[in-house]
């Protein structure tokens, strides 16, 4: 029987990358509580605007910083959001693994987040109840706790399929689904 030294299992152990990007269709928006205006998501799946589709994407960038643990991660995204006003996210923070088996992951994030979107103000039958703040055309709200949780399937050694759920609570929880490859 062969004794490995430390150095050698940790190298036959999942590589070490240093970067991930990562590109995801984004989304599907499930409201929490019913909306006041369902009227003016014309892609809702139901009467009442619980679901609707927001057609868009994100892309993001990881610098891992401890192993394949933990990353800071830098994303963007821009969707025409539920009332098909272009929208979009700009959001920095760590992410972490919470749980891995085999080829299953999940990762959570957390940090800064500025979400903006085309003024609603300009739809009829819209009342403002300033919740975003305004500036120009264009309204947004800053998060200082925004983030998100991450499912990868590994696909190979570099590429997964990655779905994100985003808790936008006590509003709204976004899901998007794409790849992700690391490197």
């Amino acid at each position: 029987m062969s004794v490995l030294p430390i150095a050698e299992l940790k190298a036959q152990e999942a590589p070490a990358f240093r970067n991930a990007i990562t590109v995801k269709a984004f989304g599907l928006s499930i409201h929490l509580k019913e909306s006041p205006y369902p009227e003016i998501f014309p892609n809702r799946l139901d009467d009442k605007g619980y679901a609707t589709v927001n057609y868009g994407g994100i892309v993001g960038y990881d610098r891992f910083v401890i192993g394949n643990d933990l990353s800071v991660r830098a994303e963007q995204g821009f969707y025409a959001d539920c009332a098909a006003s272009m929208a979009g996210f700009t959001h920095i923070g760590f992410r972490g693994k919470i749980f891995r088996k085999g080829r299953h992951e999940i990762n959570g994030g957390i940090g800064p987040t500025l979400v903006y979107r085309h003024d609603w103000n300009r739809l009829e039958g819209y009342i403002d109840d300033g919740y975003f703040r305004k500036r120009g055309d264009w309204q947004y709200k800053f998060y200082w706790y925004g983030g998100e949780f991450e499912y990868n399937y590994q696909l190979s050694a570099q590429n997964d399929l990655s779905i994100t759920l985003i808790p936008g609570i006590p509003e709204v929880v976004s899901f998007g689904i794409g790849f992700r490859r690391r490197y």
